[in-house]
């Protein structure tokens, strides 16, 4: 994330593109250096974010700094089970808008925990099970139960001493219990904390083989899976993480509903089968459709993490208008005037050329 990029050097394309030897050496890629060592600066443009931001459409990033950050003395990890997803997502905001410290917050819904414990039987769902460590598989040693299915929120607290690490529990936990959160569980060894999650761990791959078939052909695969990506605003979670996940019920479309629940980013998981009907896609894409506009019509954007890419450009203009689009656009065309850098993704240069500035 480009909150924890401090300074980076990057490739910028030449402005001037020429047949012409002595033009061409006059006009090479300009190598820039954005951004310093300090924790804060505010010194000129944040060039640095841009960059990060960009989606490689202005340069190559080659060199980065990164804010490093200590790991904690103390860690618990905790989970809490919730009779219905929009109370479980009301709890999250409540312990961030009483302040409570959290470090990790994650929300699975129904579908979720139905796929973990899909995976359990079939021997899915570990991450990336064909490269992971047998020191991994050490760890997780715990033998792995099924879950109630049950909307289920995932807390990680962590601090400099167990005293404040268990206060700052002890107040999350009270705000669950508020929204009749039950079955309240926390450990605080590594071994144990890893079980607690594993349901949250799990999900991506779990959520694939929901659609798995027998044998190896023919099962939804990680390239034939939609991972839908939104961010809302915290007092509008609730609401709109519960209305697609009913959208995916009311679809009839599989896969679980799922968000970074601290930050108000939230995912589905939507595998699909290379022999799907072309209806069935339509709804994977309705339900991604319908989120995304869901999320913009509170404040919210298109996309919390995963970016614009090629696929998200048509929502800019409803996000930012004609205005925001024609400055991005003059950011492009000044930086990348050939549009060599990832041409068509976030922006087509054609469609605004006509746009002011």
């Amino acid at each position: 994330m480009r909150e924890n990029v401090l300074a980076l050097r990057a490739v910028i394309p030449p402005t001037i593109v020429s047949s012409d030897i002595e033009i061409s050496e006059r006009n090479r890629p300009l190598v820039v250096q954005f951004g310093t060592n300090a924790l804060k600066s505010s010194a000129g443009y944040d060039l640095p974010a841009l960059l990060t931001g960009s989606e490689g459409t202005l340069g190559i990033i080659t060199e980065v700094t990164l804010r490093l950050h200590p790991i904690p003395s103390n860690v618990v990890a905790a989970s809490c089970a919730f009779d219905d997803l929009h109370s479980a997502a009301e709890a999250v905001a409540m312990i961030r808008m009483m302040g409570v410290p959290v470090s990790r917050c994650e929300l699975l819904d129904e579908a979720s925990v139905r796929a973990f414990n899909h995976s359990l039987y079939l021997g899915h769902g570990d991450s990336n099970k064909a490269t992971e460590s047998k020191s991994r598989n050490q760890q997780l040693s715990l033998q792995l139960q099924p879950m109630e299915v049950k909307p289920m929120l995932f807390l990680e607290f962590a601090g400099h001493s167990e005293t404040s690490v268990m206060e700052d529990l002890a107040a999350a936990q009270s705000i669950c219990m508020d929204y009749d959160g039950r079955n309240f569980a926390f450990a605080s060894d590594e071994e144990t904390r890893q079980a607690l999650w594993a349901a949250r761990h799990r999900l991506y791959y779990s959520a694939i083989a929901l659609r798995s078939q027998d044998g190896d052909d023919g099962g939804a695969t990680s390239r034939s899976t939609l991972v839908t990506d939104a961010c809302v605003p915290l007092s509008c979670f609730a609401d709109v993480v519960t209305a697609t996940a009913n959208d995916v019920k009311e679809f009839g479309v599989i896969g679980p509903c799922f968000g970074h629940a601290g930050d108000g980013n939230f995912h589905c998981i939507l595998p699909m089968l290379e022999n799907d009907s072309v209806e069935y896609k339509e709804k994977v894409s309705q339900v991604n459709a319908n989120l995304i506009e869901r999320a913009m019509s509170v404040g919210g954007t298109c996309t919390g993490e995963h970016g614009v890419g090629y696929g998200k450009k048509k929502y800019l203009e409803c996000m930012y208008g004609t205005g925001g689009i024609a400055i991005m656009g003059a950011i492009k065309k000044a930086l990348d005037p050939w549009n060599m850098m990832n041409p068509g993704k976030i922006l087509d240069l054609k469609a605004i050329s006509n746009l002011p500035l």
